[in-house]
Parts: C-alpha cells; sequence; structure tokens
C-alpha cells in the first residue's frame, strides 16, 4: 500500500471511530427472554466501537435472548461497557474454549462456540464490520422456521455439489487455503456427495439443533488428513467450514447478495438492509462512516 493510501486509511479510519462513539450515546437495546436467539461474536479491544454499532443495530429489527462474546481478551472496562449497552452477555475467553481437535486461533473458537450454543438457541454470527441499515426480514423468517443462512458472494450465490465447488475452484489461480480446501472437498469419500456455497462467514445463521462440535471436530480431521495439518491451520479453513455446514443443514439459505452485501468503492447501498465492511476496503472511504452514523442516528 502506497504512503498516500496508508495515509487516507488512518484518517478514514479516525473519522469512523469518531463517529462510532456516538453509539455510546444511544440506549441500551431490548432483549427478548422468549425469542430463543443468540448473537455470537467474536472481538477485542481495537473493535469496541464496530462491535457496539454491529450489535446495537441488529438488535434494533430483532431482539436478541442473549449476546455471546468470545472474548479476545477484552478490558474489564470494555466489558462493562458491552453489558452496559448489550445487557444480558456471555463472556467466553478465547484461549479457554474447548479445542482439542481443531485449529487453534483466528477464528475457530468462534464456530466451535456456535456448535456449542446452537443446542440451546438459533445462533447467529455477527462480525463486528456489519452495520444493519434496514428490516433483515429474511433473517427473521429463517429464525422464524428456524432454517439457517449465510452471506453470499459474487461468485457464491447459491448451493452447488462438492464436484462443482471442485471444478468452480480449477478455475481460479490462487492457492489461497480456501481454494485449496473447495478443490479438495471432493476428493473425501465421505464428503462428496455434501453441498457448498462460496459464502461468507461474517454474518450466518445457525437453525437451533443444527450443528454440534463433535460433527465440526470430525469435518475439521477429515480435511486436515486431506490437505495436512500445516495447510489447514492457515486463516480461511473456519470460513470454508461455516460455508459447509450452512450449505449441509436443511432448507438452508443464502441471503441475496444485493441487500447483504460486502462493500466495495463505489457500491450501490439502495437494496441493503445489512452491510459488511470486510477489512481489504473498510477504511478507504468514508463510506462507512457515513453508513454507521445513519444507523446509529435511527436508534
Amino acid at each position: 500500500m502506497r504512503i498516500f493510501d496508508k495515509l487516507a486509511v488512518r484518517i478514514h479510519k479516525k473519522l469512523f471511530n469518531q463517529a462510532a462513539r456516538r453509539v455510546l450515546q444511544t440506549p441500551p437495546v431490548q432483549m427478548d427472554k422468549s425469542s430463543g436467539l443468540a448473537v455470537l461474536s467474536q472481538t477485542y479491544d481495537a473493535d469496541i466501537y464496530l462491535y457496539l454499532v454491529a450489535a446495537k443495530t441488529f438488535a434494533k429489527y430483532i431482539h436478541p435472548e442473549i449476546f455471546i462474546v468470545v472474548d479476545d481478551s477484552l478490558s474489564a472496562s470494555n466489558k462493562e461497557l458491552i453489558v452496559k449497552h448489550l445487557v444480558n452477555v456471555r463472556f467466553l475467553p478465547r484461549k479457554r474454549v474447548p479445542n482439542a481437535y481443531c485449529p487453534s486461533g483466528g477464528t475457530w473458537e468462534r464456530i466451535l462456540s456456535i456448535a456449542d450454543a446452537s443446542k440451546d438457541y438459533y445462533v447467529v454470527q455477527l462480525d463486528s464490520d456489519t452495520v444493519t441499515v434496514r428490516n433483515p426480514e429474511m433473517v427473521l423468517e429463517a429464525l422464524a422456521r428456524n432454517i439457517s443462512f449465510t452471506l453470499s458472494t459474487h461468485m457464491g450465490r447459491h448451493f452447488i455439489s462438492a464436484e462443482q465447488a471442485r471444478t468452480q475452484a480449477l478455475t481460479f489461480e490462487s492457492q489461497h487455503v480456501q481454494v485449496l480446501a473447495e478443490r479438495a472437498l471432493y476428493s473425501v469419500p465421505e464428503l462428496s456427495d455434501k453441498q457448498y456455497i462460496r459464502g461468507c462467514s461474517g454474518f450466518a445463521g445457525f437453525a437451533r439443533g443444527s450443528l454440534s462440535r463433535e460433527a465440526v471436530e470430525h469435518f475439521s480431521r477429515l480435511m486436515a488428513a486431506q490437505l495436512g495439518q500445516a495447510c489447514w491451520a492457515s486463516w480461511g479453513t473456519e470460513q470454508f467450514t461455516s460455508n459447509y455446514f450452512v450449505a449441509n443443514t436443511a432448507s438452508a439459505q443464502p441471503l441475496p447478495f444485493e441487500q447483504y452485501p460486502y462493500w466495495a468503492p463505489q457500491m450501490d447501498l439502495d437494496q441493503a438492509r445489512l452491510v459488511h465492511f470486510i477489512g481489504d476496503n473498510r477504511f478507504t472511504s468514508s463510506q462507512y462512516a457515513q453508513v454507521a452514523t445513519k444507523a446509529i442516528h435511527m436508534l
């Protein structure tokens, strides 16, 4: 990244944090003890304002029973701040999440925590860099029907077979671990007849009872044996795993990209209901701050 671009990113990040701090002036969220919904996120101190914007703008439209935070070394003061605004919160220290069989770090403790929580709740995995800007009606419908969902992408708008996933992945020149895993999925006999979607785990819903720790651990062992432990431990395998499990849940659905997009420069957000400001583009303009400011005002 050029010096000018780095400076621009620093400026836009500072402007965003100034705008996002206004979320502290909004009232605590409304909870719904009868909803059976847990909103689960992994976050740390540097993303505290991002997280509160993500959680509170989502909860404006869908009231959860509980927020579950995979705590990546949050300070005591930030935990207090989260509880003040989100009311009913369970903190799970990331390093204490039991993990004997899957890669450690990244977001693997997050999906294991989702699996544990799905015994008792419908679990929505909500990244800290999301902003809900309109009523996410398809998410409400998924909750009511207890069906899973995931964000779609430009290259992943539909569920496809493992064989189709391999064929598609072979057209990519990238050697990223997610691409390698997509190529390998069909080669695992136990998984060759399964479904897949090239989705995004930044916002995904897991129906109550749809995921178990044992299933995640078994899948991880199968893929590690196929790709090698070192490769499977790379960043990106948790998203691949999330994509796989949503695709193989009964009656699951991908959310339409136009309404649930990841943001890119010059993107039209007129139809958007939830926007994912992914890392590569997050602070390349003032758009994140503008969208967050408008959403906070609605709180």
